[in-house]
């Protein structure tokens, strides 16, 4: 199994892309913490986990919170005695954007995103080195590496690939390594209740045909099949880097609009026929 004998810390585990990575996790042998805020949610899918035949436990963790990140790893020594894999998955998307940004509500949403994932780093940092080393996966957004109308997400989401690329190069030496997954739209429970209204949902469907190379957004499997790439030693010589997870929109959007839109490609097309016939009549 590709986790046998790991220890793996997932904050936000209970939510979409948190569940779906606890359970391939658990599946490969880890032994999940699931963390976050809602006991009863966190205490059921735990439940769940361990009655498939996985190992599981609940920590109750308020990411902005120091207190209640050291209670987690003390929690974790004790019942697991190791950590090796530390997973930040929970982020705010509030929408604050200019040209009034409120700034108050604009550092909330750094606090979260990359306060929070600043303190778990360096709170679960020396248990992992202790543990032999190990991997941190961050989940960030393809708002992290383009521009964005959110100003405050697309700001602290840039923010967050800084933090992880600085964590990579100093707990190389402890034997830890740090990554970022940037997915683009995945399907979770929030963007699953938008698309309960079929305005949005046809909007959606408009969007992916005409700017995702693949058709579709994204299965939150598909991100939790990257963080186990990066949670175990087959990716043991990646660090400092990221990976997009978003169906070729980053890569090709502009002229995949411009292509689908306007079939600019069949215009090339006959263009170069064109050119090509008028050049043999010369």
């Amino acid at each position: 199994m590709r986790l046998e004998n790991k220890v793996a810390l997932i904050t936000g585990g209970y939510g979409g892309m948190g569940r779906a990575s606890a359970r391939l996790f658990a599946q490969e042998g880890a032994t999940v913490f699931v963390a976050g805020r809602n006991e009863e949610r966190g205490s059921a899918f735990v439940e769940e986990l361990n009655g498939a035949g996985g190992t599981a436990h609940f920590v109750e963790l308020d990411v902005v919170n120091q207190d209640q990140w050291d209670a987690a790893v003390t929690q974790v020594m004790e019942q697991a005695g190791s950590l090796h894999v530390l997973m930040n998955i929970v982020g705010s998307n509030a929408l604050v954007r200019f040209p009034e940004v409120d700034i108050d509500e604009f550092n909330k949403i750094f606090e979260i995103n990359v306060t929070g994932t600043l303190r778990g780093i360096q709170t679960c940092a020396p248990l992992m080195k202790d543990s032999g080393g190990g991997s941190i996966v961050n989940i960030g957004s393809v708002a992290g590496i383009t521009g964005n109308f959110g100003t405050g997400y697309s700001s602290s989401k840039w923010a967050l690939e800084g933090l992880s690329r600085s964590a990579a190069y100093v707990y190389a030496d402890w034997g830890i390594r740090c990554n970022v997954i940037q997915p683009g739209w995945i399907e979770t429970d929030l963007t699953a209740s938008m698309n309960s209204n079929p305005l949005m949902k046809k909007m959606q469907k408009s969007a992916m045909n005409n700017t995702v190379l693949l058709r579709r957004g994204g299965k939150a499997e598909e991100i939790g099949y990257t963080a186990l790439f990066l949670a175990s030693d087959e990716s043991s010589y990646i660090t400092g880097t990221d990976i997009v997870v978003d169906g070729g929109w980053f890569s090709s959007a502009p002229y995949l609009a411009n292509e689908r839109s306007h079939h600019m490609l069949s215009i090339l097309d006959k263009k170069e026929r064109v050119e090509e016939m008028i050049h043999r009549f010369h």
